[in-house]
């Protein structure tokens, strides 16, 4: 699914997606994001009982820029986030959040002015990241269940679409980028919805029409 609205927009055609589906019929169910609190709207709304999952991938990024803003040499530095990522994959991220509300007080709070790559904010934003989503890094538990904790392969699909959609070469009112969209995310789907759209349209000329009786 790809669309230029809002993300409740998104969310109302990813849950009729996943209706149409049957998903609620699934054993095991995930609902897997990056973490922004959007997400878990989307979720509330239309994936209430399914297992709430932070991409794994995500959880790297933000514990490897704490690792790097608290400082020290680089053989230090990289200690610490393999000892942090190793904590995290194990379903302790309340231990993790110790060490940075820790190296937090050493290196103090940002003030009001910081830039975006002081290392006081970027530490500040990666405790934020993991305290407000730490109900959702119980790693051990998704993975005995079977459920999935990256989405690296949807990360992958979104740039199919970024390749079609965006561009200096590309211009689009809103009806078109919409429409691009839609018809872009169709032709990467692996249902062949695409190819029964383009059968079934009116005026479709690689198709002899059968006239009414």
């Amino acid at each position: 699914m790809a669309t230029t609205r809002d993300r409740d927009e998104f969310g109302r055609l990813v849950g009729a997606e996943a209706k149409a589906r049957n998903f609620e019929s699934a054993a095991r169910r995930a609902f897997l994001g990056d973490g922004p609190a959007h997400n878990g709207s989307i979720r509330t709304r239309w994936f209430a009982r399914y297992v709430p999952v932070v991409d794994f991938i995500h959880v790297l990024g933000y514990v490897w820029q704490a690792a790097r803003a608290t400082g020290g040499s680089e053989g230090e530095q990289w200690e610490r986030y393999a000892r942090w990522v190793r904590v995290c994959w194990q379903g302790r991220v309340s231990e993790v959040l110790v060490e940075l509300d820790h190296e937090q007080g050493r290196i103090g709070e940002p003030p009001e002015d910081a830039e975006a790559t002081d290392p006081r904010v970027v530490l500040s934003r990666a405790r934020g990241y993991s305290n407000d989503n730490a109900d959702r890094m119980k790693y051990p538990e998704y993975r005995k269940a079977g459920l999935p904790v990256t989405r690296s392969w949807v990360e992958s699909l979104i740039k199919e679409i970024n390749y079609r959609i965006n561009g200096s070469e590309k211009f689009w009112n809103q009806h078109g980028a919409e429409s691009g969209r839609a018809v872009r995310a169709a032709a990467l789907c692996d249902d062949e919805r695409l190819a029964e759209h383009l059968a079934a349209r009116p005026g479709y000329p690689f198709q002899r029409r059968i006239k009414a009786a």
